[in-house]
C-alpha cells in the first residue's frame, strides 16, 4: 500500500468531519435486531473473505487451537451433552465433536452463517454429529436439563435481553452442569472512550455490553458458581494481529474480485475498530467458567 499526502480539508469539509464525529458518538437505545435484519449482516462473499483471514470453518480469531484451550476446563467425554451457542460456521463445534467423540448441538444467531455452517458439516460427514442450527438469542427456548456443557464464544455482547437468555441457559443446564463463555465487556458503564463509541456506532449489530461486575452479580443471582474469571483481552489482541499478519502474507495482487476486495476492506476496518476499543482498555474480553449448583 502506497501512502500519499492529502491536501488540507476545506472549512466546509472540516465541518462535515466534525458533524460525522458528533453523530458517531451518539449512542441511542435500540430494539433487538430481527432475524431478517441479521440475514443482511452476512453474505457468501464476506464468509469467503473471513475464512481466508481466520481459517476454514471460522469467521472470528482463534481457530481450533484456541477453541480447544477455552473448553479444556469442561473435561469433556463422549457421554456428555454439549451445546455451542455461537457456532459461526461450526469449525469449533466440529473440532470438539471429532476430538472427544461427542454429539454436539451447535446454534448460530445469523441464519446465513448457520446455513453455510450446516453445509460444511454435511460435506464433512457430520450433519448429525455437529449440525448447525439458526436461532434467535432474544427469544430462545431450550430443553430443560438438556445439557452437561454450554459453550459460547463472543455470542452475548449484542443481545439486548440478556436476562431472558441467561435464565433460559440456566434451565437448560443439568444439575452440576457447566458453562464457559467469552464475551466483550465495558470496563465502566458510566462512560465510553472515543474508540469504544466509534466501534459501537459502526458495528453491524450494535453491542449492548454489560460490565464484568454486572455479569458477575447476575450469574451469582442465578446461583451459578464462578470457577474462572479470566481477562483475555491481551490474548485477543494478539490473535487479531496474528490473523491479519498471516492474511496479508497470503493475499496477492489481482487475486480478488472487486466485491471481495470491498469485503476485505470492510473486514479490516471492523477489526481495526474492535482492536482500538480493546487496546484503549475501555473494552475487555473475558472468559468465564460457571457451574450450576
Amino acid at each position: 500500500w502506497e501512502g500519499y499526502e492529502l491536501p488540507a480539508a476545506e472549512p466546509a469539509e472540516e465541518k462535515k468531519v466534525a458533524k460525522l464525529k458528533e453523530d458517531t458518538t451518539k449512542i441511542e437505545p435500540v430494539r433487538p435486531q430481527s432475524a431478517e435484519e441479521r440475514r443482511h449482516v452476512w453474505n457468501h462473499t464476506r464468509i469467503k473473505i473471513c475464512e481466508r483471514i481466520w481459517g476454514a470453518g471460522y469467521v472470528t480469531p482463534g481457530g481450533t487451537e484456541h477453541v480447544m484451550k477455552l473448553v479444556k476446563p469442561f473435561a469433556l467425554n463422549p457421554k456428555m451433552s454439549y451445546l455451542d451457542l455461537g457456532a459461526g460456521l461450526g469449525g469449533g463445534a466440529r473440532a470438539v465433536a471429532d476430538a472427544y467423540g461427542m454429539w454436539v448441538t451447535a446454534m448460530e444467531p445469523h441464519e446465513v452463517l448457520a446455513e453455510a455452517g450446516m453445509e460444511q458439516s454435511t460435506l464433512a460427514g457430520m450433519a448429525k454429529k455437529a449440525p448447525i442450527i439458526a436461532y434467535d438469542p432474544e427469544s430462545i427456548e431450550l430443553r430443560a436439563n438438556g445439557f452437561d456443557c454450554i459453550f459460547a464464544k463472543e455470542a452475548f455482547y449484542t443481545v439486548v435481553d440478556k436476562r431472558h437468555l441467561f435464565s433460559t441457559i440456566v434451565k437448560a443446564l443439568k444439575s452440576h452442569g457447566q458453562m464457559i463463555f467469552t464475551d466483550y465487556f465495558l470496563a465502566k458503564t458510566d462512560h465510553m472512550e472515543d474508540a469504544t463509541r466509534n466501534w459501537v456506532a459502526h458495528e453491524p449489530i450494535r453491542p449492548e455490553m454489560w460490565s464484568v461486575k454486572q455479569m458477575r452479580e447476575h450469574l451469582e443471582k442465578l446461583k451459578l458458581e464462578i470457577r474462572i474469571e479470566d481477562d483475555m483481552s491481551k490474548e485477543m489482541c494478539d490473535l487479531i494481529l496474528r490473523g491479519w499478519l498471516e492474511a496479508i502474507q497470503n493475499f496477492r495482487p489481482g487475486q480478488l474480485e472487486a466485491d471481495e476486495g470491498l469485503a476485505l476492506l470492510a473486514e479490516a476496518e471492523l477489526w481495526a475498530r474492535r482492536l482500538a476499543a480493546l487496546e484503549s482498555g475501555d473494552v475487555r474480553l473475558y472468559r468465564m467458567h460457571v457451574l450450576k449448583r
